[in-house]
Formats: C-alpha cells, structure tokens, sequence
C-alpha cells in the first residue's frame, strides 16, 4: 500500500481536511511565485526552498493573484470519516485479516483522529497493543512502551520521537512536494534517516498514535535527548528538557566523539554530564569573553552560548570542527586553548581593509583566527553609526542579497536555486597570517560567513573586501534594493555594494582595497623568467611566517618545472612525488592564466587562439583541495578585473554563465566597445567533467568555444588509466527476463557456486551463451575468492552500521546492501548501491553469490513475497516445513535456513528469480571517455607516476597533422621488456624517475597470509606481529604507518583497529591514531585512551610539537587507507623534517598484496614525503620468501622484484587493454561526427548474446566505425600511428608491417573482439589482439572495470522512490493552468470543476502496448494515461511530445472529449487486429513482447480496465470506487485494480466463471501486472495459465471470492490443489 517511502505514510497519518459539508475533496497545493527568470519558490512545503515558511496562505503575485500548484487531494470530514467508517461496518465485525503493522497503525491512527476509535478499534490486527479497543489511557501507556523500546533498541542514528513529533506536526498544514526543495533542511534530512529502515514506518505511526492519544486523553508528553556516546546513541530523560538544547548535542555528538564511563559522559578525559541519577541535569551555558588586548573597538564584549561545562573553572566550546577549552583561574585570569593551542581574544588592527575585527590570536604568535558561528555574540556599541536603526534598514543586510546556488537533487542532476545569503550560514574558521594578514579562504561558504560576520561587526571595509571576493566566486547575486515600495538596502551599506559592483567610484576605497590585491597585470612585457620569479616572491606571502621564515618558499626546481609546463611541447610532465605539484605548481599555473603576461599567454595558447576558460580535473579525492588552493591563491589578484572561479563545471547549466562574452562598454563620447572576454575557471573532477560534456546544454557553449579552453590536469595518470577512461551516463528499464531464462541463470550461476560442470543446455536454442556463461561466471568465483578484490573491496565497506554514519544518502545504501536487487555497474555512470560490478553478468553472479553467503540480507524481501510461494513449488523445492508455516508465518528467512537446512536451496532458488525478474537494463547510453577530452581540448597536466599511453594532441588533431604522434609525456626513463637492459642501465633510468628519492631503502614481504586469514583483524594483526618481531631483531626499528593500498580494510572500525594496537603494543606505544573518516574524507586522530576523535590540523600538530618534541612521531599511528593519497599530515611531515632533522614517517608498511601496478606501489610510498629518510616495507603475493629473507633491507633500485614491477608497468601501460583501444576508436568515430559523447549502438551487450542477435547489430558497428575512421587521412593516420607506436615495444610484433588492409582489419577484429563476437583467426591477429588486450589470457574480457571508487561518493537511485523529480526539458513540459476568483468555492461544483476534470482526462496516445499470444492468435493491449499521470514521476519524459500536448488543447467538454478518446482507442484496438497472425500458426502461447513502454520502473497506480486491450492508468489514488461517479468514463469502466493486483471496483458485480473472458481474472491484467510492477503474483498466474490452465480454471470456479476479487487472493488455487495431490 505505502511502499518504500515513509512520506507515503505520512501522507495518510496527516491527512489534509476541510469541513464543508457536501463536499467530498478538492485538489489543493502550495502556493508557487516566479522570479523574472521562470524560476519559482514555493511556500507551504515540508522542505521549502526559501528557508522555513509560516503557516500562512500565500504571499501575493504582481497583481493581486495567487498561483496554486496543484499537488495533493484534501478531503471533507464528514465524508472522508464516512468512508472509514463504512469500510469497518462492511467488515461485519470480523477482525481484518492483513497481519501488515504499517496498515493496520495507519488504521488505528485513522479511528482516533476521526472519533471511530470505540466503533471499530477492536476490529484491528495488532496484538502487540492489548488494550486496543478499550481504555484510551492504557492504550497511550502501551504505546508509549513501545516507542521506548524502539529507542532504546536503536542506536544507529539520531532519530528521537520528538524529531518525528515535529515532522508530523510541518506536514499536517504543508505539502509534501517533489519541487524546489532543500536538501539542507532538517525535515530533509530527517525524511532520509526515515527512509534508511523499513521500521521507521512503524515508528512513525506508533508517535503519531501517541500524538493523538494525548491531545485525547490531555496527558503530558515526556521528551528525552539522544546523545551520542562510544560511537552509539544512547537516550537520557532530563530534568528539564531543552528543544535547542536537543538539537544541539544531537548535532554535536554526531560531529565530536564523546564517551561515557561509570555514568558520567566525558570528552577528552573532561567530565561534561553526570548521568547516573534517573532524570540528570543536562545544562549548557553562555561565555562572555572581554578582549585581552588594549586595542578597542565598536565591539564590547563576546558571548558564546551552547557552552559545556566540565567544572566551575573548565569550559568548552565546540565550533567549526574545533574544540575550544576555557580555564577560569581563582584568580579570574582565562585561558583559553584551541585544540590544545593558546590563544587570547583579541580585537586587531590587521591593515586599512581589515581593521579592528575580534578575533583569537594565538598567544606565541601574531596570527589570527576569524571564527563565524551562530553561537557566537558580539555586543556591538549601539551608539552612532553603529546602530541597528542608523541606516534605516528593516532587515539584516544578507537576507536582502540573493544567491544563485548549485545543488544536487536526488535524482543525480543539478539545478539552480535562488537562496537568501542568510539562509546559507554556516560555522567557518579562517586564519589569517601575520605579518601580511591577507584574505585567504578555503571555500566559498567562507566568504558567505565572513560577510555576515562584517555586517554583524557593523565593519564597512571588511564587508567590500569579502564581497569582492565573493562576487568572484558565485554564479549570480542578487540584491534586493527594494521591494513592493519598502527600501531594503540604504546608507553606507548601499554605497559600499555601488562601489563593488563598480557603479560609483570612489578614490579613497581604491587606494585602500588596491593594496589587498597583487596586480599581476603589471607584468604583461615582463620576461617569463621573470615574471616567475615576481609570482614566487607574491607567493610566500600567502605563507605561515615562523621561525624567521615562510613555511612554503617556492623552489629553484619548482621554477623550472612551472617554466617546462609552460613552454614545453609535451602536454604532460613528470615530477616525483612530493614536489609540491598540488600546493606550489597548481596555483601557480592558476595565476598565471589570470595574468596578461604576454610571452606566458603565448605558450598557454598551445599553438591556438588565446585562452580565456580554464578547466582544472583532479581526481575525486583531489577535488576539496583543489577548491582550497584555487580559493586562496586566485581571488585577490588584479584589482577592478573581472574574472570568475566555479568550483562546479555545472555551473555551465546556467544562463548567466556564457563562455563567450558580448557585452560592450559605452565610452563618455558615445562611442560602444566589447568589453574585454572576462576570464573564467572551473574546478571540478574527472568524470565530473566528462559527464559534463554528455549535457546537450553544456555540449553548445563548450564545442565552438574549445579552442579558448585550456584544461589542467593533476594526476594525469590517473586520468588516462587505461580501467578508467569511460564514464556512461544512462537510463535503465526493467527487463524482459523468461522464466525458462531465469531458470538458465540459476542453474548457471548454482554450478559455478558449488564447484560443478555446466548443466547441459542442448535444448536451448542459445546453448553456446550459457556454455560462455558458465566460464565467465566461473572466473569470476575465482577472482572473488581473492581477499582484497570484489565482494570485499567494492562492497564489505557498505554495511548497515558503517551506512548510517555516512553522510550520504543512506536511504539507498542501506536498501542496496539489504536486498542487493541487481544495477549493473555499466548501466550507470558509476555503481549503485548494492552491486558494485563491472557488467550485469558479473552482478548477476555476484546477486547469487551474496545471496548463497549472507542470506540474511534477504528477510525482508522474503517477508514480502512469502506468500507467493506455489504449492507446486513448495512441494518441489521446500516439503521440509509446513505449507502454511512457509506462506503465513513469521519466522525470518534467516531463521527458517538455520532451523531446516535443506530448505536453503529452494528459497534461494525463489528469491533469486524474484531479483533477477526486478534487475534493470540499460535503455539507453551516452558516454564520455578520457581520450575524447585530450582529442578536443588544449591540455597541460603533471603526475609523479608518469606511466600513461600516448594520444595525438588536440593540436596535432587542429593542425591536420600526419606525421608521427609527438610523446605526451617524457618516456625516457620508460623500461621496456623488450629492450632487455643491462642492470647499470637499468638503475640509470629509474634513478631518473626517482628524482630526488634516490636512496629509498626498501623490503619486500610475501602476503600469502592474507588469502589464509579468516576476516580483516587477522590480517593486521599478523601485520603487528611481523613487524613487532623485526622491531626486536633490529633495535630502533619498529613502524608507525600502514598503507592499505589493496582496501582490505574496508569492514574494520577505526575502534577496533585501536583496540588491536593497544593489544599488541600496549598503552605506552602509541597514543593516537591518525585516520579518515569514512562518513567525510576528512583527517581524524583518535585517541587510544578514549574514544575522542579530533580533526587533525596545524593547531594539533603544534600540540603534538609543545608535548612530545621530536619523539611525537613514536606516539602517532598513521592508518591511512587506499582512498587517502593526499592528507593534512603531509605539509608537517616537511615542517617536522626541517625542524627535527628526522623523518615523521619512519618505516610505512605498504600493504600492496594484488596490486601489482608500480605506479600505485609507489604512490602509496609516496604517501610519505621523505622518502630517502623512511624505511619501507611492502607486502606483495608476487614477493617470493626465500628471495626476501635474503634481499633483506636495500635501496629499491637493486631489488630484482623492483625491476620486475617497474617494467610490467611501463609495457601495460603502453600497451593499454582491449577497453583502451576500443575507446580510441570510439573517440576518433566521435571526431568524425563533430561531438563530445557516444551514444552506444549496443546497449546491452549480454541479452544481445542471449538473444543471438549480438552478431547482426556488432556488425552493423563495425561497419560505422570503419567507414568514419578508416574513410578520411586523419583519424587513419592517428589510428596508425598509436598502433605502430604500441607494437614497437613488443618483440614479437615490432617487424610486422601495418600496412592499410592490415589496419582495416585489425580495426574490425577490435570491434569483434570487444564484443567477444571473433573467433580465433590463427594468424598474427591473433597475437595483435592479444597484445592489445594486455596479455589477456583468452579471448573473453572477465573483469573489466571502468573505475573501482576510491573513495564513497554521493549514492543515488535515479529511478526508484526518488525524492524529487527529474526536470523534464521545456519541449517535454507540460503545463495547465486555470483562473478563478475563488478556488474553494470553485471546487463545491464537481461538475465545473476543471482541475477534477482535467486531470482525469485520458489520452489517446498509448503510454504502454503490449502483444501477446493467445490460442495462435497474436493479440494487443492498449494503456492510456490520465493527464494527472503525465505529472507523475512514473512516465519517461518522452511520451509529452507536440502531439500529446496538442491533444490536450483540443479539451473542450469533458464528456466530448472522452467519446473522441474512446473512438481513437478503438481505432488503435481495430489497426492493432489487422497485425494479428493467422489462426493456426503455432504462436508461442502469451509470448509477451512489450512494444511500447513510456513507464519507469516499479511505478505505483490504479488500472481502470475499459474493455478487452483498452486500458486507462491513473495515479494511485486516482481510480477508486468513491470517486467513480464524477469521473468522465465512469460508464465505461469495467473494473478497476492497482499495481499489487487487488482489485478495487468490478463492475459486473457478479462472480466471473472464466478466465479467458474479460474481467478481474482475465490474463491480460496479468501480463500487465508481469510488464509494470514484476509482481510475483502475475508470474505465477501467467506460469499456471501456460503449464496447468485446467487446473486454473477449476480453481477459478471453486472460488467464493469472500477475500476479494482477483488472483492475488490466489491461495484458493493451492486449496483446489491439495485436494488433486495425494500426501
């Protein structure tokens, strides 16, 4: 009935009423206004987009008038009561049968709302509440109970009664909208965690019962607070309960680790709360600080509430991810630590821009922190100017100024909303360096704060100084000079936006902001030497000044490398890890492109136009720090210059945001000039970037203006993996699976499980696809028996408890982890939640393997669909347990299989087919590859591991260029196996790559253990064990860090990796562990000694200096995981060798085992960043032990193995696989037709194989892609080219000649090969091919991944229960409007109603046809939707095309419009007869074969059924018998049903006696059922029907139909069954 989502349920327990008697209801919904851009705001909604809203009407339109968006049905009491009540008596006092929790509470929510509870209470099946039906009062005390106990059991999340009270309370006066929402808002974020657990829907209703229950019996309720406490929620009653003080510390214990010990809850050993009386005192407090300084401001004092207090003289404060400790002396004298650090409060003159701001400064030096915090009160002098009132103003300033924001909605796609400044406050912490105190931010939320910190300060220049910066980094911002009459914005602050904008000038401003700005426009003549060397002095002043120096100095070698990028042919460049690429070269390169430097502008232009877009890619993890250095380095260069720095690519989407600039300038005489092309950058991530490129919209501002555009890459290797260079954006649709096919795939998939041959499938007409099933599947088993590698690596970080500490949208995760229902990793643009596979083949073995491995994932699906269970396959598969047990019982799967053994491969067999049947394939798909990128754009870029395949250059590609490909990169360090190198050459060559890590003293351990361990402790703590024993045997040895490069370590809470440590090294050893947090990415040091986990940063590195000197590196395990390549740690590590003369890392163990890619190995060496200084040990399978015990400890360059790794990875990389040089024809195809993307020709590979017609449709693509890239001499000589550059490098291929033929069938054997379509040739194609496919032993692609995440990005299902819906593009909108004077009143005229009318309207246009089979004749059904269906998220946008909406316009009268309807469906039903085949000529019986198909998967409706092959669909609640006689078809209408198979309305009244005449058990609602929802009830109806229609029939005729009309009351089947079948 509800489904999936908990706001199905809210819906009902907060039905909407009015009291009107007559009426029955009206459609009703938010009130929408409209910006001048179209875009809308809507007020009266759950989550609103213009912050929280007042329950009040609406606010007025230009013009006195009111848009209502129509969204939701509100009921009249009396009838809507008249209803229930009807269904109760109808009931005939027989307790309802459901056994459903959710239906029956939803029940009794119902009866205590609408006065029916005495009536017909009892009639409810809930027997967890005794006293249901009688005393109210016993009732709450029961109800209660229970929500106690599911609190109490629940210490997953933060979601308390009171939360859910609240909600209950938003959505009982607004509307639940899929529209302009918040994704921030509480009632968001709330809904998500509801949706997390099926038992939120109990919940939920038990607290709305409970809400009830006390307004009735007029009781009080008692509120508690959910804190959070050893990484658990626990619930406490207080004394006296706080709202704000709730949300508080559930906010702040989700964000801080506290813990409890003998009842007293502490944070950092400080004692906060003693809980051990039963209701405690849980109190929090205000701080006033006064400014220790002598300087004096407009700011008297500082107040900080929500305060903890440990004792009379402890406070502390937590902001912005700092802990803040205040000490109060006998003496009254305060100190105050941040993380440990000392500071004073103070209010400084930092220089004429930024002037007496309160600040921290820290107390051993002048740097300062600006903290920004609701929090946190300023006492503003409120005399003079410094008055609230002094400006006139109503309002604070920044809800007058609007932002355009970019967000992600839940379908996976941006869009733009206007919000209020003030809406999008945060906490921030900025710090500003002394001597030169400049505005460095990390991001652009930052600015937001610090603009409301100076117009809270009443700071007029620090207000312009952050909105120069902001306005560089923001899309679009409004301000709301006036409005309706009233002036919002006036005085100074006016002026001072005027001066910003550049409408007023004002010389006094500019000479003081100008000094806030490093003109780099002065340089324009300057040499490029020099004018490095002028950004490099700049440079150090953005630095931490300390010890008599800037921290980060650029170096001479840096230089260097920033001038070979700059001037260098090659695109990329190599230089070793740790040289400052991230930090130094970036944002320099940044800098430089915002310059008007001539001789640099000429070398960036790469032999193009001039260069005004640039784009920078770094990886996913890369991205935050990325924003961070663009941020500090790029806002404040070029006074007065316009210029803008997007950290999203989407900001493309935009109108403001235009590539090409053609706005002019009027001069004083009149004349008008274009004003100069305003330079723009885009920060943002690979695939970012390329899914950016599969936009249409983005496609046509990018595409003519590329040659402007100057891409920037860090980690180019990464971005050129050859397992990594697609990215598909796509959209599924469910699958068409047989049940002969599903049968296959079981069998297939059992054989393989359980070690066994393949079955035999000679009598299949497709025999030699399951025999190439059968050996696919098999070398998956064996690659997932490999610890490191799919089941653990891509999914056992994903478990129930690890997802609902995720800040992502768990709601998913935790649904894709518990039933695992099959989304093939291709068919989207990365995996979904719950399988995590490279191709549907591998997720449909992977579905069995977990289902056969962790059965008790599936309770809740078997719960579900127990009931279906035939007695045909219950007395084949599963005699072991009772009939009625099985069907009707309430035993968990789990425990059936754990009881009754031999029932595990039955029910396995039944839930298997019933995932796969609900598998969705891909419909269609766009991709983008990294090639594609390097054909179409100007690149630079820069890697430390700089082993990639070469690619013409876009360049070369402009320039028609024919000759030989130029390297992308320096490969003269490259090693080939080929060139057989002596080892002093050897040692040359990768002593070049090394670069400055030249002595790196490393040992290689065998990892055999690890296949051996049973789970993940095992394997660290063999790790401990190892090297506790070299410890001992080579005194000062020992180890503080471990890189788990292959991601075992994926289950494993960093707590029990704390709790292992101090196992293994007692307390003393260490004292911390530095880890990631897996919810954030972000750096945390746990303590061992309690479960406080702190962000590590510069303030705790200077405590760990202050505490433990040098030996701080003895006292800090560094547990970093295979996502963390880059962390906080990494500029200390520099800081601590330059001050303690010894490394922080002093021996990484380098936990490799199957990763055999050099270029991982080492950078995950590289993780340290001195390197010559730390000894490394590196655990691999390929390390032999007698060879290692030997080796021992030496310099990498001499070790065998080394060599071994480093020249596989230089011929892999080169030689590419058969993915990479597939995708090379795909982008040279995507030249040929002028475009970024491809859209594929062979959508799914593996039904095309199953189906036999993968041959015909390969074919056909080969001939495309040969025509296009073989028919001109460009994309020729470039394929040419690659191919003879690749087998040069192998011995045994570097003589064969690629003359045109040989390159005209190699291309057509790739194509072939991909789709495993070319048999062995036995001829040197054969070895081409082989090579191509890097050593690929066979000629079947097993494990192809296009990307293995590093790390848990945001997770969303785009098709099921979404939570907002997908924004159709304008040519398929879809818009009806009406006006009125008055809606209520309008609405008391059904009959003139046109909203009611309107959306009932259907359309003649099919949404779904289906044909069938049926006795030799082929037969057709019709769907046609209501037009409040198209407003659905259940229809595929392409169905609202020109002619449905013309149709639509063509409405004149309700009862006209209907009988045209009706004749056009007859007239589809008539031209649909003439297709039908002859009697007689043997059509497979209801060989189903789907037609047409606008539906998205697993939608929700009701099915009002016409006559035979005439069927009209409506939303959920749309067709139903109370509203049956307003509705314009109402005569027409034979029966109606919904998705699950009940049957809502029969007309006929009487009992039917057939199932082949039309009705309730006619096959075709069936078929329907089977094509749209996969009900389980519709396969088996079809299954008899087919195999045992005799005994169908009888059933039928037997049937008194007492539990209702239609097959899903279909036990009456099996009870006619068991008579036939003899015990």
């Amino acid at each position: 009935v509800f489904g999936k989502d908990i706001r199905a349920v809210l819906a009902v327990a907060c039905q909407k009423i009015v009291f009107q008697e007559g009426h029955t209801y009206y459609h009703y919904g938010p009130i929408e206004t409209r910006d001048a851009l179209g875009r809308g705001e809507m007020d009266l909604q759950v989550a609103s987009s213009s912050g929280q809203m007042p329950p009040y009407v609406s606010r007025e339109k230009r013009g006195g008038t009111n848009a209502v968006v129509v969204t939701d049905r509100v009921y009249e009491y009396a009838y809507l009561r008249g209803i229930l009540d009807g269904m109760f008596t109808r009931a005939g006092g027989v307790r309802l049968k459901t056994d459903s929790v959710v239906l029956n509470l939803s029940l009794l929510s119902l009866l205590l709302d609408f006065g029916l509870y005495e009536a017909h209470a009892g009639l409810l099946n809930l027997p967890s509440l005794k006293s249901l039906g009688s005393d109210k009062l016993q009732l709450q005390v029961e109800v209660s109970n229970l929500i106690n106990e599911f609190d109490k059991s629940n210490t997953s999340d933060s979601v308390t009664r009171l939360k859910v009270e609240l909600l209950l309370f938003e959505v009982s006066y607004k509307f639940m909208v899929n529209k302009n929402f918040d994704v921030h808002s509480t009632e968001f974020e709330l809904i998500q965690l509801l949706n997390a657990d099926p038992a939120y829907q109990r919940y939920v209703l038990l607290c709305k019962i409970y809400v009830s229950l006390c307004q009735i019996n007029k009781s009080v309720e008692v509120d508690y607070y959910k804190i959070r406490c050893n990484n658990d929620f626990r619930i406490i009653i207080p004394e006296n309960f706080s709202k704000a003080t709730s949300d508080y510390l559930d906010q702040i214990t989700r964000r801080y680790t506290f813990e409890e010990r003998g009842g007293i809850i502490l944070y950092d050993g400080l004692p906060l709360f003693d809980v051990r009386a039963p209701q405690p005192e849980i109190n929090l407090y205000k701080v006033r600080f006064d400014s220790a300084a002598p300087v004096q401001s407009m700011v008297k004092y500082i107040e900080i509430s929500n305060v903890f207090r440990a004792s009379a003289h402890q406070y502390l404060i937590f902001m912005a991810d700092n802990t803040l400790q205040v000490e109060v002396a006998d003496g009254a004298d305060v100190m105050i630590r941040i993380n440990k650090i000392p500071v004073e409060i103070a209010t400084m003159f930092f220089n004429e821009a930024i002037s007496f701001v309160p600040c921290f400064k820290y107390v051993d030096s002048d740097d300062v922190i600006l903290f920004t915090s609701r929090n946190v009160h300023y006492l503003v002098d409120k005399g003079g100017q410094f008055n609230e009132n002094y400006y006139g103003m109503k309002h604070e300033l920044l809800e007058c100024i609007n932002s355009e924001q970019i967000f992600m909605d839940s379908n996976d796609e941006h869009v733009f909303k206007t919000c209020k400044l003030s809406d999008l406050l945060t906490e921030s912490k900025t710090v500003i360096y002394a001597p030169d105190y400049l505005l460095q931010v990390q991001s652009r939320q930052q600015l937001i704060n610090l603009l409301d910190l100076a117009v809270y300060l009443r700071n007029l220049s620090f207000f312009i100084l952050v909105l120069f910066h902001l306005r560089r980094a923001s899309v679009k911002l409004e301000y709301i000079e006036k409005e309706k009459k009233v002036t919002k914005i006036s005085g100074p602050w006016q002026a001072a936006i005027l001066y910003v904008l550049n409408g007023t000038t004002n010389p006094h401003y500019d000479a003081i902001f100008a000094k806030q700005f490093f003109d780099l426009n002065q340089h324009e003549r300057l040499p490029l030497d020099e004018f490095i060397d002028a950004l490099c002095v700049n440079f150090t002043r953005y630095q931490r000044f300390t010890d008599g120096q800037y921290q980060i100095v650029p170096t001479e070698k840096q230089k260097r490398f920033l001038r070979h990028i700059i001037c260098a042919e090659e695109c990329f460049h190599f230089s070793e890890v740790g040289s400052g690429k991230t930090k130094v070269i970036l944002p320099l390169l940044c800098q430089i492109f915002l310059s008007n430097n001539a001789e640099a502008q000429a070398h960036l232009a790469r032999g193009g136009k001039p260069k005004h877009v640039l784009v920078i890619l770094v990886p996913e993890h890369l991205v935050p720090d990325a924003h961070a250095q663009v941020y500090r380095y790029c806002l404040n260069l070029n006074f007065r210059e316009e210029y803008r720095i997007y950290d999203d690519i989407f900001a493309l989407l935009h109108e403001h945001v235009q590539l090409l600039s053609t706005a002019t300038k009027r001069a004083h005489s009149g004349t008008i000039t274009p004003r100069p092309q305003m330079k723009q950058i885009f920060i943002t991530s690979f695939n970012q970037f390329k899914k950016a490129l599969t936009y249409d919209e983005i496609c046509k501002k990018v595409r003519p203006y590329r040659e402007r555009i100057l891409v920037v890459m860090d980690e180019v290797d990464d971005f050129l993996d050859r397992d990594k260079l697609v990215f598909n954006i796509c959209s599924n649709k469910n699958n068409s699976f047989k049940k002969p096919t599903l049968e296959c795939y079981f069998q297939v998939s059992r054989a393989v499980y359980f070690g066994e041959r393949c079955p035999d499938f000679a009598s299949e007409p497709n025999a030699a696809y399951w025999q190439q099933l059968h050996e696919k599947f098999a070398a998956i088993h064996v690659e997932i028996q490999e610890k490191s590698r799919s089941i653990n690596k891509s999914f056992g970080i994903f478990n129930e408890r690890t997802l609902r500490h995720c800040a992502t949208n768990i709601a998913h995760d935790v649904e894709g982890y518990k039933s695992l229902i099959a989304r093939p990793y291709e068919s989207v643009n990365r995996a979904m939640p719950g399988s995590y596979y490279s191709d549907v083949e591998r997720t449909i073995y992977l579905t069995y393997y977990i289902l056969m491995e962790d059965i008790g994932k599936y309770d809740e699906l078997f719960q579900q669909e127990r009931k279906f269970i035939s007695f045909e396959y219950f007395s084949a598969h599963v005699r072991h347990l009772d009939y009625d047990d099985l069907v009707y019982g309430n035993k968990l799967l789990s425990e059936l299989i754990a009881e009754h053994p031999g029932t595990k491969e039955g029910l396995t067999r039944f839930l298997y087919e019933i995932i796969l049947r609900r598998m969705e394939v891909r419909d269609k798909s766009r991709s983008v590859n990294s090639i594609d990128v390097v054909f179409n754009f100007d690149c630079v870029g820069f890697t430390g591991t700089p082993f990639i395949d070469n690619y013409p250059t876009f360049s070369y590609i402009r320039s028609k260029r024919q000759d030989s490909i130029p390297d992308l990169i320096d490969r003269s360090f490259y090693v080939y196996s080929r060139e057989a190198l002596p080892e002093a050459e050897f040692a040359k060559r990768f002593a070049s790559f090394q670069g400055k890590n030249s002595n790196v003293l490393v040992e290689y351990v065998p990892s055999g253990f690890v296949q051996e361990a049973e789970d993940e402790l095992t394997i660290l703590a063999h790790i401990f064990s190892r090297e506790q024993q070299q410890q001992a045997a080579q005194p000062g040895g020992g180890f503080n860090v471990l890189v788990d490069l292959c991601g075992i370590f994926k289950k494993t809470s960093i707590y029990e990796v704390r709790d292992l440590v101090l196992r293994h090294f007692g307390p003393d050893r260490f004292k911390y562990i530095y880890h990631i947090d897996q919810s954030d990415g972000s750096d945390r040091v746990l303590y061992l000694n309690s479960d406080n986990d702190v962000q590590f940063d510069e303030e705790f590195y200077k405590y760990l200096c202050k505490s433990y000197g040098a030996p701080l590196r003895e006292k800090v395990f560094f547990f970093i995981d295979n996502r963390n390549v880059i962390g906080k740690d990494i500029p200390f590590q520099l800081i601590h060798q330059r001050r303690f003369d010894q490394p922080m890392f002093f021996k990484s163990v380098v936990l490799a085992h199957d990763v055999d890619d050099f270029s991982k190995i080492w950078q995950a060496m590289g993780r340290s960043r001195t390197m010559n200084d730390t000894r490394f040990a590196i655990y691999t399978s390929k390390a032999d032990p007698a060879e290692c015990a030997a080796a021992g400890v030496r310099d990498i360059k001499e070790m065998p193995l080394t060599r071994q790794l480093y020249v596989h990875n230089c011929d892999i990389k080169m030689a590419g696989n058969l993915s990479s040089i597939y995708q090379t024809l795909i982008s040279l195809f995507n030249l040929s037709q002028d475009r970024f993307y491809y859209c594929n020709e062979i959508v799914n590979v593996f039904l095309e194989k199953m189906e036999m017609t993968i041959a015909r449709k390969v074919r056909c693509h080969e001939e495309n892609i040969a025509r296009e890239v073989l028919g001109a001499a460009v994309p020729f000589g470039i394929l040419t080219h690659i191919l003879g550059d690749k087998f040069q490098k192998c011995a045994r291929l570097c003589d064969e000649a690629l003359t045109p033929p040989v390159v005209q069938t190699l291309l057509r054997n790739i194509v072939q090969h991909k789709f495993e379509q070319r048999p062995p040739s036995g001829d040197i194609h054969d070895e081409f091919l082989r090579f191509l496919s890097g050593e690929q032993e066979g000629m079947m692609e097993i494990s192809y991944t296009k990307q293995q995440q590093k790390q848990k990005q945001r997770q969303y299902n785009k098709n099921q229960d979404s939570d907002t819906m997908e924004v159709f593009s304008d040519r398929h909108q879809l818009e009806v409007s009406r006006d009125m004077e008055n809606y209520f009143q309008y609405t008391l005229k059904p009959q003139s109603d046109f909203v009611k009318i309107s959306l009932s309207l259907p359309l003649s246009i099919p949404i779904l046809k289906v044909a069938y089979a049926l006795d030799g004749k082929r037969s057709y059904i019709n769907v046609f939707p209501t037009l409040q269906f198209l407003y659905s998220h259940h229809i595929q946008a392409e169905y609202i095309t020109k002619e449905i909406k013309e149709l639509l316009n063509s409405f004149d009268d309700a009862a006209e419009f209907c009988t045209r309807f009706c004749a056009a469906a007859r007239r589809i039903r008539d031209a649909d007869a003439q297709e039908r085949c002859a009697p007689g000529t043997g059509a497979h019986q209801l060989d189903v074969e789907v037609l047409v198909n606008h539906f998205r998967q697993n939608p929700q409706y009701t099915l009002a059924a016409l006559e035979e092959g005439i069927y009209v669909v409506g939303m959920k609640d749309q067709f139903n018998i109370h509203d049956l006689q307003s509705h314009p078809l109402h005569q027409s209408i034979q029966y109606i049903a919904d998705e699950m198979g009940f049957i809502l309305f029969d007309k006929c009244g009487h009992k039917a006696t057939s199932i082949d005449s039309f009705g309730p058990y006619f096959i075709e609602q069936y078929i329907l059922m089977e094509v749209l929802s996969k009900q389980e009830v519709a396969q088996n109806v079809m299954d008899y029907y087919i195999n045992q229609k005799e005994k169908l029939q009888q059933g039928l005729e037997s049937y008194s139909e007492t539990q209702g009309k239609g097959f899903i009351c279909w036990r009456f089947i099996n009870d006619k069954r068991m008579t036939l079948t003899p015990k």
